[in-house]
């Protein structure tokens, strides 16, 4: 999907929030958003937000040397995820259908995000974890978790990683081979290796990276390894919507599992789905190709 003029006042909203947390100095806040500010006009529309937001990213982290300013949350979100791992997992592995309750908690905790456009309340929205999905294109993938599957799993942010983990047991129960990927480096509060490795996920599937710094996965930012394997892959499960925003015009075997945090992706979602009673909050998962018109609609 394309950036929007919905997408601008997110971007200041974004930056003032990373300057905020990267430095102490009231001014050097009014001076950091006024750059990213210059740098708006510069932005392609044709791209997705998160191809245009590494640039003040970048820009913020150059001019105050925090490399990481979302540590603590970080490291908060994934001590609160693995407060609930024990219970999740007990309640996973009691349920009928354990792949698909494991999906539905990892869907709800993708509100740990920090650079979304509306912060959702997490404990209201893991506590209603069971609820249906608004977009439910289920059937569809669990056609394809066939034993012996390929599948590349993309993680998204801190804490929700923990989920996923519960989501890649399930995968290997039913004898798919899962490679998970993280960001290269830190960007807001997305997972990188370190998080993986915290969470335990390099020692039940292969971990890589995607070579890019931004907040989602735009390929042609990603290294050759990266796209290599990403081709590869029989299926392909995206987790968050900066991978949805960044994968969703790319011809693959995708699945999109995410929250619907901002009015960007709402409105490109309702454009497709006009039946559908989409609205902020909404848990989803989507077949990539029902966005062409293909397969589950």
């Amino acid at each position: 999907m394309r950036t929007t003029s919905d997408c601008l006042p997110c971007f200041l909203r974004q930056a003032l929030g990373t300057a905020r947390r990267s430095t102490t100095d009231p001014a050097r806040h009014w001076q950091l958003v006024g750059e990213v500010g210059g740098l708006l006009a510069t932005f392609d529309p044709q791209l997705s937000p998160p191809e245009n937001a590494i640039h003040f990213y970048r820009l913020i982290a150059a001019r105050t040397g925090a490399a990481d300013p979302f540590a603590a949350e970080k490291v908060e979100s994934n001590g609160f995820a693995r407060g609930l791992e024990a219970r999740t997992g007990e309640l996973i592995r009691a349920s009928s259908d354990p792949l698909r309750t494991a999906i539905q908690f990892a869907i709800s905790a993708n509100v740990l995000d920090y650079g979304a456009q509306h912060l959702l309340d997490r404990d209201e929205a893991l506590a209603a974890c069971r609820q249906p999905l608004t977009i439910d294109h289920s059937a569809a993938l669990s056609a394809r978790l066939v034993p012996g599957a390929d599948l590349l799993y993309l993680a998204d942010n801190c804490g929700e990683i923990v989920f996923d983990r519960l989501v890649v047991e399930q995968l290997l129960a039913r004898g798919c081979r899962v490679t998970v990927a993280v960001r290269s480096q830190p960007i807001i509060n997305d997972a990188t290796r370190v998080d993986a490795v915290a969470c335990g996920l390099d020692r039940l599937c292969e971990v890589i990276d995607s070579g890019s710094d931004a907040p989602g996965t735009p390929l042609a930012l990603c290294s050759p390894a990266f796209r290599a394997r990403f081709a590869s892959a029989d299926c392909v499960i995206a987790k968050g919507m900066g991978n949805f925003e960044s994968l969703s015009d790319t011809p693959a075997p995708l699945f999109f599992l995410f929250v619907v945090k901002c009015t960007t992706v709402l409105a490109h979602l309702r454009a497709r789905f006009p039946a559908v009673g989409l609205e902020i909050g909404s848990p989803v998962l989507l077949q990539g190709d029902a966005l062409r018109g293909g397969a589950a609609a």
